[in-house]
């Protein structure tokens, strides 16, 4: 059961209390006063596990039944015995009966069988449900207890009765696995005996063990409780459903399966399948529903059919999973398709049509881009496809004709897509009914801040058709005056109008109300789903705090003496004195008694109240007045003592002005007792003494005085010291008994330091003492003990780009000087040099050497600093020294140093042009003295040399190029035609020598540039021929053929012209003279003869095709090539016989293999002989081929040496 703390409690809250009371008394279980059990990541499991036993003896006395069986089975569950053997036969073969009593090694039931037990035997126990009537739960009325269905803590364990009602169906399994395998839902099978036909099984919930029978158990209560009804289908005749009510929520998936509607007449909410056959369990066909609290609950499920349609259901208590078909979007990552060669294109209309190589798979509306075509107007991005005409055919909407696409490629990509989830739906329960309660009233004490409960908001009267939860209140009115506060995460604060507040806060006392004078409240209800309509009144009375009077008794008193009365009140208000007898004794000051004759005067104390104190009860005391002498006794009060040794005696030093003997009176002997005028302290605890003086007959007796104070045993003082915090305070100082210990205190007075994060109390003011306590810790002092505010700052190390190594851990550092961390984690970047750590990440902050000290101000984030040099190199100069590396530095832009030094780079026939990125001078170039180069690394800058090409006349008019400089290496030459002329000849091409004997370029050329150069102008005639390819000699079996050749008709300042023999300048000669006979075959470009004519030719002659060109006013150009006939046929043969070789030698290798593979697929095992084999067949076909090749060219050379010709062989 739950605990209760317990509170005073005004009277209209106390009656209200005990009208609920009273309900618990003479009524059914409450729930609300039931253990409470969150099942908040819990499941409630009805399995089936059972525990079986062999039995080894069975004997019978007096009604009961001993078997004879080693088991941990459990008096009062279901064990059924099988397969004994016994005379009679079947006689201790027993079901469904409960275990009376058990031992390791036996159990009994009550059972008036007898017979002699012959072997064997298996006993099983129903481990997890104990059956109360023979049909087994299938019947109405049958009652099933399932034990341990859920287990919340350790001792904290819940079963379940589970009733069962039917309506025109039969229970075929009570609860088996058909529609899921996991037995630890609760599975009935139903058939219908009629159409429309249902069971409703009531789940009641009780603490493990209690429940025996009707009427007995202790109910438990479950918060926050879900159940998933599963595989609603159709079998074929019948419609599944299950019903449920007084849930908050129901939940089904966006394409559920299942219709929800409320059930005529009732505020049942009914799940029907759409489905019109028995599928798989599915997310679309579950509901799940939520309730907040309960502690017991009818679940129904059925068939809307025809007799014999049947259903087979599965209820689960938990919240199962929806999947991820429901719960996650479906993602199709971006894809392409391509790219596919384009092998044609047509255009029409507007359109263009593209054809692949093979299958493209594009789809209409797909975007397309085109690139490669040797026609660009063919290209293009993001193109929508129009039309697929075939698998091989797509077109686009495209202007473009003419043209090709060759060489073109299509490439279509596809975007991601993602398909929202299927998701779920969370609908409240359209049949919930809204709460009602009513007005209550609560009777406080003014002044005083009083906690206020769920009965001061109707909880005693709170009522829910539909047996849902208590689960908040919203405040629609707030009280006219008055203090009325929320708690919320430790903070106090006002209530706002219509703030709604949950039962469970008020239960932790977060509501409170401070008044003095009477208000209303108005508030409404909830039940987890909806409000009340009407506002209800807590009406709260506010009555006046009491007072009480402390009045001491001021004993004799000699006349004509005035005193302190010494009254007061509890309240702080000031107390009235009144004196009965004023002959002898009046009031001074309204506080003091004036004693003014002898005899006995009655002094009234009173109080009459305010608006927040009531009227406290009149104080009487006698003054008694002596004519004897007033007398008064000294006895200074000896405060706080510390037992520092035991006994430890202190003098009180107590005297009367009389001079008369004073008497010392411990009223506490258990810690101090007295030795005359002497107080011996024995022990620790409060000593109380009183010092009196009674009078003589010429005094009157003294007033006693009175003092109490502490004992203590020795102890330490600890104090705290806010060191120095800039606002707060700090705890108060402890006394600590020694050998004892105090905890430490927590940072309750808010101290804070500006920057810093409160990190303990530490023994030194600079926060490096050995010890810091934190907030809880035990201190056990030896000595007064200062402790102080321990402050600590984080100094944050950040690897600032590094490519290798770890960033020191969080340093927690105290105010002033701390030693900064080392390159611990042997942080690296690349191209880089660490350097210490830095306030900046651009390293251009504070600069901190690894180790160095370092003053805190608060948290801070200190960055590696990385550094980089440029170093220069001359580059193969050929004097002078580079300049030194720059100093090591942060990336940033850097000044180059000029090359103007003691001893500056040279190097011959350059000049220097300043620093590059690269050795060849081709990379990126930086003045010197310019400070723009960007440091970003450790980098080697060139020098860059220049070399310079002058161009000289050579003696001719006209305009030189320029001059063109240069690193090292090819540069073109100016190409724009050059306008010198000398004399009749005319610029030609230039030349490293002045006569243009060696090294000549042209316009335009290419020039290998090595050093600063000159070239020279050399001169040529305007204008000449000159030979472009020379004539050629060829043959066939009945003629020779001799092709002119080209010339060219050069002229200076235009573009060369070709100029073609006639027919008539082409001559075939013969051994040195012309062939003069006909010319049978005469084309553009060659003539031929027919080797019929050539009477005289034979195969040692020596052809001579002779060309001669002419232009008009240009001396001719002859060319001629030379050949014989023989080398022409002896090539020719040549090459056949070498095509015929080689065909042979691949037709016997293709042979060597065949006869390998054919071998091998008729016996695998013998790879190893065959590949052996193969090898040497191959080495024999190399070897033939070689003879061949040999042979071969052997009867060539024998023929040229017959011959006497050149041969050159291909």
């Amino acid at each position: 059961m739950i605990k209760r703390d317990w509170r005073a409690t005004s009277l209209g809250t106390l009656v209200a209390l005990l009208l609920s009371l009273l309900t618990v008394i003479v009524g059914p279980p409450n729930p609300a006063q039931a253990a409470t059990f969150d099942m908040t990541g819990n499941t409630l499991t009805f399995n089936h596990s059972n525990l079986t036993a062999t039995i080894t003896r069975v004997t019978t006395s007096g009604g009961v039944i001993t078997y004879t069986a080693s088991n941990s089975f459990t008096a009062g569950q279901l064990v059924t015995i099988t397969s004994v053997t016994s005379n009679p036969v079947n006689r201790f073969n027993l079901s469904n009966v409960i275990i009376n009593t058990r031992t390791s090694t036996s159990f009994t039931v009550l059972s008036a069988a007898t017979g002699t037990y012959t072997s064997g035997g298996t006993a099983t126990q129903l481990n997890d449900y104990r059956n109360f009537t023979s049909t087994g739960g299938t019947s109405n009325g049958d009652t099933v207890l399932y034990y341990n269905v859920a287990t919340i803590s350790a001792g904290n364990t819940v079963d379940a009765v589970v009733t069962t009602t039917t309506t025109n169906t039969n229970i075929t399994t009570y609860d088996g696995t058909s529609a899921s395998a996991n037995a630890g839902y609760f599975q009935p099978d139903l058939q219908l005996t009629g159409s429309n036909g249902k069971a409703v099984f009531n789940f009641a919930f009780y603490e493990h063990g209690t429940y025996t029978g009707s009427s007995t158990g202790t109910p438990v209560v479950l918060k926050n409780v879900t159940i998933s009804s599963i595989d609603l289908d159709n079998g074929g005749s019948g419609y599944q459903f299950t019903e449920f009510s007084g849930f908050q929520q129901y939940t089904l998936t966006n394409d559920t399966e299942l219709t929800a509607s409320t059930v005529s007449g009732t505020r049942l909410e009914r799940f029907t399948s759409t489905e019109t056959t028995n599928l798989a369990n599915v997310p679309q066909d579950m509901v799940q529903v939520t309730y907040l609290t309960l502690s017991s609950i009818n679940v129904a499920v059925g068939l809307i059919g025809s007799t014999d349609a049947i259903g087979y259901f599965g209820i689960s208590f938990s919240a199962l999973a929806w999947g991820a078909s429901i719960t996650d979007p479906v993602v199709v990552s971006e894809r392409t398709i391509g790219p596919r060669s384009i092998t044609g294109i047509s255009t029409s209309g507007g359109s263009v049509t593209y054809t692949t190589s093979n299958n493209h798979g594009f789809s209409v509306g797909q975007s397309v881009t085109v690139t490669s075509c040797s026609t660009t107007g063919y290209n293009g991005v993001a193109m929508v496809i129009t039309s697929v005409a075939t698998t091989k055919k797509f077109a686009v909407t495209k202007a473009q004709t003419g043209g090709s696409c060759n060489s073109g490629s299509a490439t279509v990509t596809i975007p991601r897509s993602e398909t929202p989830a299927i998701g779920i739906s969370i609908v409240n329960n359209p049949a919930n009914l809204a709460p009602s309660a009513a007005n209550t009233a609560a009777i406080l004490t003014a002044g005083s801040a009083t906690t206020l409960t769920r009965n001061d908001f109707g909880a005693a009267s709170f009522a829910d058709s539909d047996s849902n939860p208590f689960y908040k209140v919203r405040i629609t009115a707030l009280p006219s005056s008055g203090s009325f506060q929320h708690r919320v995460s430790g903070t106090w604060r006002d209530v706002t109008r219509d703030e709604e507040i949950l039962t469970s806060d008020i239960d932790l006392e977060n509501l409170r109300f401070t008044g003095s004078s009477p208000v209303v409240i108005k508030f409404q209800v909830h039940d987890g789903l909806v409000y009340n309509g009407a506002d209800y009144d807590l009406g709260i009375t506010v009555t006046s705090r009491s007072q009480a009077i402390t009045f001491p008794d001021p004993g004799t008193r000699a006349a004509g003496v005035t005193f302190d009365a010494g009254a007061s009140s509890d309240s702080g208000l000031t107390v009235s004195l009144e004196s009965a007898q004023t002959g002898v004794c009046t009031i001074v000051d309204g506080t003091k008694i004036r004693t003014e004759a002898e005899g006995d005067c009655v002094i009234t104390a009173s109080q009459s109240g305010d608006s927040t104190f009531s009227k406290a009860t009149s104080v009487e005391q006698t003054v008694h007045v002596s004519g004897r002498s007033a007398q008064s006794v000294t006895f200074a009060d000896p405060g706080r003592q510390i037992l520092s040794t035991n006994p430890k005696t202190i003098a009180s030093n107590a005297s009367a002005d009389s001079n008369l003997a004073v008497q010392l009176v411990s009223q506490t002997l258990d810690v101090c007792t007295i030795t005359e005028l002497d107080i011996n302290l024995v022990s620790a605890g409060p000593c109380e003494i009183w010092a009196k003086q009674e009078g003589t007959a010429i005094y009157a007796p003294a007033t006693t005085i009175k003092h109490n104070f502490d004992v203590i045993l020795p102890s330490w003082t600890v104090t705290y010291n806010k060191n120095p915090a800039s606002s707060g305070t700090v705890p108060p100082a402890a006394e600590v008994t020694k050998t004892l210990s105090v905890n430490a205190p927590s940072n309750s007075g808010n101290l804070e330091l500006t920057g810093y994060s409160f990190a303990g109390w530490n023994t030194q003011s600079n926060g490096k003492g050995s010890i810091t306590y934190q907030p809880g810790d035990a201190i056990t002092p030896t000595e007064d003990l200062a402790l102080y505010a321990k402050w600590s700052a984080s100094i944050t190390y950040h690897a600032n780009g590094a490519t290798a190594g770890d960033v020191p851990a969080v340093q927690s550092v105290v105010p002033g000087v701390n030693a900064l961390a080392t390159n611990s984690g042997l942080l690296e970047k690349s191209g880089h040099s660490f350097a210490g750590w830095n306030t900046l990440n651009t390293g251009l902050g504070t600069s901190y050497a690894v180790g160095a000290d370092f003053t805190v101000a608060g948290d801070i984030t200190l960055y590696a600093k990385w550094t980089s040099r440029v170093t220069f190199d001359g580059n193969n100069q050929t004097s002078g020294t580079p300049p030194a590396a720059t100093p090591a530095a942060v990336d940033s832009n850097v000044t180059l140093p000029a090359n103007n030094g003691v001893n500056p780079l040279e190097k011959n026939a350059h000049s220097f042009a300043g620093w590059n990125t690269n050795q060849q001078g081709t990379g990126t170039t930086y003045a010197p003295g310019v400070g723009a180069f960007p440091l970003t690394g450790n980098v080697t800058l060139y020098a860059k040399w220049r070399s310079t090409i002058t161009y000289n006349a050579n003696g001719g008019t006209g305009d030189v190029p320029n001059p063109q400089s240069g690193v090292d290496g090819n540069i073109t030459l100016d190409a724009n035609p050059s306008n010198l002329v000398n004399g009749d000849l005319v610029f030609d091409q230039w030349s490293l020598t002045e006569d243009g004997s060696a090294d000549n370029y042209g316009s335009g050329a290419t020039f290998p540039l090595s050093g600063n150069t000159t070239l020279y102008a050399i001169y040529a005639k305007r204008s000449y021929l000159r030979i472009i390819t020379p004539p050629k000699i060829s043959q066939n079996s009945s003629s020779v053929t001799c092709s002119r050749g080209t010339f060219a008709y050069m002229m200076k300042g235009i573009t060369p012209v070709l100029a073609a023999p006639t027919i008539a300048n082409v001559f075939l000669m013969v051994n040195g003279v012309a062939f003069s006979s006909s010319k049978p075959a005469v084309t553009g470009t060659s003539v031929s003869w027919l080797k019929t004519d050539l009477t005289a030719l034979t195969s040692g002659n020596v052809l001579t095709c002779r060309v001669v060109a002419n232009q008009g006013g240009v001396a001719p150009v002859a060319s001629m090539s030379t050949d014989s006939p023989l080398a022409i046929s002896l090539r020719a043969t040549q090459t056949k016989e070498m095509n015929a070789i080689e065909a042979t030698y691949q037709s016997e290798i293709n042979a060597a293999i065949a006869k390998q593979k054919a071998a091998l697929a008729t016996d695998p095992k013998l790879v190893l002989t065959f590949n052996a084999t193969f090898k040497s067949e191959m080495a024999a076909a190399q070897t033939k081929k070689n003879g061949a090749i040999s042979t071969s060219r052997a009867k060539r050379t024998s023929d040229v040496a017959t011959a006497g010709i050149a041969l050159i062989w291909r």
